[in-house]
């Protein structure tokens, strides 16, 4: 596959941003592998969020940030998504099935995505805060992925999250006391759609 490049603000190259129309293959083969394994544990707590949306964000940021994390990142799609539209992209999940396929679906759409297994909780995030939220879903008692990648959440100038409907406050949480003031964090819902904003905002 041939690339055309521009130049990164550091110097560097980047891969110039694919059109929408680009990832229809893979979003179509992340719903076939959905809909083969939708019934068994690991896919138990999967929802994919709205792509199209999300690469819309994701395409209005291109230039502007560099690097990018998605919290519980499931079959990598949207992690997939930013790296080929030229971010340096990570991905953590607790399933490791899921980032088994993640990194199949990586392989076959020519991104350099690193997936990670574990919980993007930061260490230095203290736990026993999370009973002031609620928290339905999300894993709290995996040791954290940031040293797979040997990155740190502070490292990430765009951090993605889903959150379960009752848990905004707990993701939230997490960036304020451990991400950069700086950077983005971008989160979807199903009822409230897409949120952008600094972490200082927050």
């Amino acid at each position: 596959m041939t690339k055309n490049l521009n130049n990164h603000q550091d110097g560097s190259v980047r891969s110039e941003c694919p059109l929408l129309e680009d990832f229809e293959d893979l979003w179509q083969e992340a719903h076939q592998i959905w809909e083969r394994h939708r019934l068994t544990p690991p896919f138990e707590g999967y929802v994919s969020g709205d792509y199209a949306a999300l690469y819309q964000v994701l395409k209005k940021l291109h230039g502007q940030v560099w690097t990018f994390l998605e919290w519980g990142s499931g079959l990598g799609v949207l992690t997939i998504m930013a790296s080929r539209m030229g971010f340096e992209s990570y991905g953590i999940e607790t399933e490791p099935v899921l980032i088994d396929h993640a990194n199949d679906l990586a392989e076959r759409h020519g991104s350099d995505a690193q997936f990670a297994h574990g919980s993007f909780i930061p260490e230095q995030f203290d736990i026993s805060f999370s009973e002031e939220y609620a928290i339905n879903r999300t894993v709290i008692d995996m040791p954290p992925a940031y040293d797979a990648i040997d990155m740190d959440l502070t490292d990430f100038d765009l951090v993605y999250g889903f959150p379960w409907p009752d848990e905004h406050d707990f993701f939230r949480a997490i960036i304020k006391r451990c991400g950069r003031p700086d950077a983005l964090f971008l989160s979807y819902d199903a009822r409230d759609e897409i949120s952008l904003c600094r972490v200082n905002d927050l």
